[in-house]
């Protein structure tokens, strides 16, 4: 009897501690007035009040720290190793409450969630599927808050550590990460965890082509092992036709992933001092002229944008050759909408302009043509949805979603259908080649308007090059 007596009392005061600790953290939600509030307005110190009330203040656990920065410091090692199913699933409930009950710091519980379900991942070391299954999780939940702040790099950073084995993907996610209004510096350390394998020439699970594509970025990115560059540049561009043909419509997200790349590549991976960058945080207004051959003065490209710039070109040189192949669409739209950017910012093209293949992109858009019906009619519009229907992003859409390249390409409130489940974002309809078609013209018809790269003939309903681009090509 005595030792049942003892029990309850325990139980009576974990109960009591609990519900002092639940009183506490309506306390920060709500004032005197009721209306709630944020404590600080800070996501992390809402982690670390909870952490703090929740677990380091337990008497059963706090005997283990005698400071704050010895509870951050085992905050994951001690989920990991002593953290039991039950309190995972209260902290997982609280702010799944919070989620419900606080939609004005929706943003914060949405990340919070997907966070917790990181945790979850480094716990379950036993089982496969429940680690897949909380990589879902948690993906689902960065991928919510990605679309509510499509500009914030630490999204795609997190997004990055979930898509592997994917390492096409994760690359575009980190570099991506670094290309938004808002970067994630902390990406240029985490990423060379996807480097440092292909790098280091020990033996690693990816397709022979994917780590070379790989391994072509980890040295430009980190300027390692510079002396394989160009053998990883060959290995990539001479396996590339082939594998296209090979793989068809598993090349369909490959493309748009290899596209981001290229493009966050030719940024610099958004360093500073990149001459893109430079150019494109000048207003048009500030750029000494240009279009009509008026000079601009600015520095020469440095080693690693040559570098970039000749390897982006081999790629869309290659993929522009296979005629008539839409699993090539989305790659040719990511590249599309960058260049259409780029063309905003004389500074910008001026380092791009004579390098990049425009006879070759003439013919790649004539040859969309022939495919469109005969009433067809290219524009230089982003056709928006018919009258009643909500719009319907095409895949790639939402992966450029955020892209400072990409800011001024889609209509606002283009994602706007939330009817649109996270699993169907990333699938492909049959209605979506048209689609892309049109894009691609389209795109191709803006980049026109100035006649210094392309033409367009409304009267012979052809694209050419000016004269100074109109050069004879081999194989076509």
């Amino acid at each position: 009897m005595a030792h049942i007596t003892k029990i309850t009392e325990e139980w009576l005061q974990d109960r009591q501690r609990r519900d002092r600790q639940h009183e506490e953290d309506d306390g920060r939600l709500q004032d005197g007035s009721g209306v709630f509030r944020c404590p600080e307005c800070n996501a992390e110190i809402w982690k670390i009040d909870f952490w703090r009330d929740h677990v380091a203040s337990d008497p059963r656990h706090q005997q283990r720290w005698s400071t704050i920065e010895e509870v951050d410091g085992e905050y994951l090692q001690y989920f990991r190793d002593r953290v039991d199913d039950a309190f995972r699933r209260n902290a997982q409930d609280i702010v799944a409450l919070l989620y419900e009950t606080v939609p004005a710091f929706e943003d914060i519980w949405i990340e919070c969630l997907g966070d917790l379900g990181r945790y979850r991942i480094a716990t379950e070391d036993d089982c496969i599927w429940d680690r897949e299954t909380w990589t879902g999780v948690s993906r689902h939940w960065y991928s919510k808050a990605s679309d509510k702040s499509p500009t914030t790099g630490r999204l795609y950073h997190h997004l990055a550590i979930l898509a592997r084995p994917n390492a096409l993907q994760q690359l575009s996610y980190y570099t991506k990460s670094l290309c938004v209004f808002i970067p994630f510096p902390n990406a240029r350390e985490s990423i060379m965890t996807l480097f440092g394998p292909v790098l280091s020439k020990s033996p690693n699970r990816l397709a022979p082509i994917d780590a070379a594509f790989v391994r072509v970025h980890g040295i430009m990115f980190s300027g390692k092992s510079e002396d394989r560059l160009q053998e990883s540049m060959d290995e990539f561009i001479e396996q590339l036709d082939s594998y296209i043909g090979r793989v068809t419509k598993r090349w369909l997200d490959a493309g748009y992933y290899i596209g981001i790349s290229t493009g966050c590549s030719l940024l610099g991976y958004g360093a500073e001092s990149n001459l893109l960058m430079r150019a494109m945080a000048q207003k048009p207004e500030e750029t000494d002229v240009a279009m009509d051959g008026s000079p601009i003065v600015e520095a020469n490209p440095d080693e690693a944008f040559k570098q970039a710039l000749s390897f982006a070109v081999r790629i869309i040189e290659t993929v522009m050759r296979r005629w008539g192949d839409t699993n090539t669409l989305p790659f040719l739209h990511t590249v599309l909408v960058f260049m259409n950017h780029m063309t905003r910012f004389p500074g910008a093209m001026v380092h791009i302009e004579a390098a990049f293949p425009w006879k070759l992109t003439a013919l790649m858009l004539n040859s969309q043509l022939v495919s469109c019906e005969a009433d067809y009619e290219v524009h230089s519009d982003f056709r928006p949805p018919e009258k009643g229907q909500l719009p319907r992003p095409l895949p790639e859409d939402f992966a450029m979603r955020g892209l400072i390249y990409s800011e001024d390409y889609f209509p606002h409130e283009w994602f706007k259908n939330d009817k649109i489940d996270e699993d169907e974002k990333y699938f492909e309809l049959g209605s979506m080649v048209e689609e892309r078609k049109d894009r691609i013209l389209t795109l191709g018809c803006k980049i026109a308007t100035s006649g210094s790269w392309l033409i367009w003939d409304p009267e012979t309903r052809q694209f050419s090059a000016p004269a100074k681009y109109d050069m004879e090509l081999e194989d076509v």
